[in-house]
């Protein structure tokens, strides 16, 4: 009789979990209809919690960043409010109408201040980048910040870590933030052990804890250098021999960056300075790292920034949106990965119908097949509204590069929902001439060794590739 009632009990207990997790399931599909998520990720989730009503609403509620990321928002913002001071007020560019309207939403957005006595110089590969870098740093006398996603032992840090090592002998002050999940495999405990013991001061962001975390999926995804508050520079380089082409991973390895010099150096400064008050839970002395560049004569702008949680709203997103709204001739994308929202996938559909020049590079070589599936299907699918897609041969492309008649960005931000939603990035925003110049000659030169891809030759010529890349648009918020 016990085993009976037992067995009778736990089959109602199950009947009314069932009927409870369905309501719940219910509930937190309309909580995430009504949440400010893009629209394919609430499509998923809602096939999530459809599909599995028993348990969705759980994993949900385990990987809202509202709730699981609370305590570190109110940290950021604590920083952001003291730190405020140190942005000024906005005064308005001398440029046209575009380059304004781009300029006063970086400003009302996140602070971004439109610098100009700024020089700006473009890196069509990783390795003029850190030839450069090694030769600014020859000349340190006081500071210098870095912050990577992915520092890697190799070449390049032996050269960087030897540079540094023997500038805090002359008393120059380093300070590296890293990515933990970036460099779980590639910054050996030995190195950095070598680099604590030269006096760098090295930390890492959002620790790899063994406890389930759904914040360990927000990752700093962030490039930036900044020396002597005289010279920053940005792009789509980590700290690792592949980026130089030191060792050879997928072909030849694309990549870009960008240097400042001259006043908006201070944008990157304050951005570092603000993430490492965060990590290391002290204030720091702003005012010492502030304001301490020449001004060159430069009309032209340019808005160093940064984008991540530490935000209300999606800088980099809208950023892109903006250029991409604002562009009447040409609008040019390179990018290792593509898989926009809906709203930048339609905006380029009506640009390339209207007439712009709308251009996509992307790799030939892919580091991440299920990523590059999605992303060939993304871009491939643009071709019948006129959008041209590339494919650069025997290369990989990891540049981050958008341009337009007007301006263009040079960053870390990747067209996909990862950098859109979830990453800390970091990027420049400029309608410098000379640069445009730059850009515009590099993507002449790229499209040279270029593919172009048409509906007869690329991917969804075969069915089972459609197949493929629509079930795996299923989990491509995660990519």
């Amino acid at each position: 009789a016990l085993l009976i009632f037992l067995n009778v009990m736990a089959g109602v207990a199950i009947q009314v979990y069932m009927v409870i997790s369905f309501t719940l399931s219910f509930i937190t599909c309309i909580y995430c209809l009504s949440s400010p998520r893009n629209g394919l990720s609430k499509a998923v989730w809602v096939m999530i919690l459809t599909v599995g009503y028993s348990f969705g609403f759980i994993i949900y509620i385990l990987s809202d960043e509202r709730f699981f990321f609370r305590k570190a928002k109110k940290r950021y913002n604590a920083v952001f409010e003291r730190t405020a001071r140190y942005v000024g007020g906005y005064v308005a560019p001398k440029a046209n109408r575009t380059v304004a309207v781009d300029c006063k939403y970086l400003y009302s957005a996140g602070g971004f201040k439109a610098y100009t006595g700024t020089r700006v110089k473009y890196f069509p590969s990783g390795a003029q980048l850190f030839d450069d870098v090694l030769e600014r740093l020859e000349s340190a006398k006081n500071f210098v910040f870095m912050e990577f996603f992915i520092i890697s032992d190799g070449v390049l840090l032996d050269r960087i870590a030897e540079m540094l090592a023997r500038k805090v002998k002359e008393g120059v002050t380093v300070r590296i933030i890293y990515d933990d999940m970036g460099c779980k495999k590639t910054l050996s405990h030995k190195m950095k052990s070598k680099l604590l013991k030269a006096g760098v001061n090295l930390t890492a962001y959002n620790r790899i804890v063994p406890l389930f975390n759904v914040a360990l999926n927000y990752r700093d995804h962030r490039k930036i250098i900044v020396i002597d508050g005289k010279t920053a520079y940005t792009g789509g380089s980590n700290l690792a021999d592949e980026y130089v082409n030191e060792k050879r991973m997928y072909g030849y390895w694309k990549d870009t960056g960008i240097r400042l010099d001259g006043e908006g150096v201070d944008g990157f400064t304050l951005a570092f300075l603000r993430q490492w008050e965060y990590i290391k839970g002290r204030e720091e002395p702003y005012s010492q790292y502030l304001n301490l560049s020449d001004r060159y004569e430069n009309e032209c702008v340019a808005v160093p920034f940064t984008d991540g949680l530490d935000y209300k709203q999606n800088i980099g997103k809208s950023v892109y949106e903006n250029i991409i709204s604002g562009a009447k001739d040409k609008l040019w994308i390179m990018t290792p990965y593509f898989i926009p929202d809906e709203i930048i996938a339609g905006l380029l559909k009506n640009k390339a119908e209207a007439g712009v020049d709308v251009r996509i590079i992307l790799p030939a070589i892919p580091d991440k097949v299920y990523a590059y599936i999605v992303s060939r299907n993304n871009a491939e699918k643009l071709i019948s509204s006129g959008v041209k897609v590339y494919c650069m041969e025997h290369s990989f492309v990891h540049s981050k590069l958008c341009i337009s008649e007007n301006c263009a960005v040079v960053g870390s931000i990747n067209f996909d929902l990862r950098s859109f939603y979830q990453q800390f990035e970091s990027a420049v925003y400029t309608n410098d001439v000379k640069a445009l110049e730059e850009i515009n000659a590099d993507f002449e030169n790229t499209f040279g060794k270029c593919t172009l891809i048409d509906e007869k030759n690329g991917k969804r010529a075969k069915i089972y590739n459609r197949i493929l890349a629509g079930v795996l648009q299923i989990v491509a918020p995660l990519m």
